[in-house]
């Protein structure tokens, strides 16, 4: 299980780990500061145990220029991240509803590693809600992982957070 668990912590920590609904429409999220919880977890359906991988706090700014770009993160911004871990990724069911949306994507690795994922960003003026259900599938073993991320408005951004 370890292999699986160096996948799922590359997966979270590299390719995913990313504030997941960061790009929501300008309409929808206010430009500025964002406080950003999120709490990583994977399940072995094996043997049923669960554990906690990563849990962090970051602020982001948000720029008006990147919440522009497209409404609701898009699922091909995940998908390029996938890619440029040298992944091939498809990405289907793609369903807003009012100010949420949800996709499904699915990837192959590099090292053959399957990764299935949905994906939903539910969002307001000042809250985001994010959550990642993956499946990663490399030879005989599974891992379910599960990404949850809260964030909230902050205000003006400050020249010691991150730009998006």
């Amino acid at each position: 299980m370890d292999v699986i668990k160096r996948i799922a912590d590359v997966l979270a920590a590299a390719g995913l780990f990313h504030p997941p609904a960061a790009a929501l429409a300008q309409a929808i999220m206010q430009p500025g500061g964002s406080n950003m919880e999120m709490q990583i977890s994977s399940r072995n359906p094996s043997t049923g145990e669960s554990k906690t991988l990563n849990e962090s706090v970051s602020r982001m700014c948000l720029t008006r220029e990147f919440l522009a770009r497209d409404p609701y993160l898009p699922p091909g911004l995940d998908r390029e991240k996938m890619e440029r871990r040298i992944a091939k990724c498809s990405v289907s069911d793609q369903v807003p509803i009012g100010n949420s949306v949800s996709w499904r994507m699915a990837c192959r690795t590099a090292d053959g590693s399957a990764v299935e994922m949905s994906i939903r960003n539910t969002a307001s003026a000042s809250k985001l809600a994010s959550e990642i259900q993956q499946t990663v599938r490399k030879d005989t073993e599974t891992i379910h992982v599960r990404m949850m991320m809260d964030a909230s408005h902050l205000g003006a951004c400050t020249n010691e957070m991150p730009e998006l």
